[in-house]
């Protein structure tokens, strides 16, 4: 798979997915069954899903923020500016 296929199916995934692939990643290079090339290919896969993951979870945080603020009588922000 490319890395522009892995990206897209990345951007399709639920948080949840993420983290259980990346979870199922994390088995397999722990067990040590995996040959070099395909254990590079798994750790490439796993930074992958983490810097997607953290992307995620830094838009949902910038978004409670905005809610916050916005119930603490702040400003309104749209969620899609950064």
């Amino acid at each position: 798979m490319s890395e522009k296929s892995k990206m897209t199916d990345d951007k399709n995934r639920s948080f949840e997915e993420m983290m259980a692939r990346l979870d199922d990643i994390a088995g397999r290079l722990e067990s040590g069954e995996s040959s070099l090339e395909e254990s590079i290919a798994l750790f490439e896969e796993g930074m992958q899903l983490a810097k997607t993951g953290m992307e995620r979870l830094d838009d949902a945080e910038r978004r409670v923020r905005i809610l916050v603020d916005a119930a603490d009588g702040e400003r309104e922000e749209d969620f899609d500016s950064p």
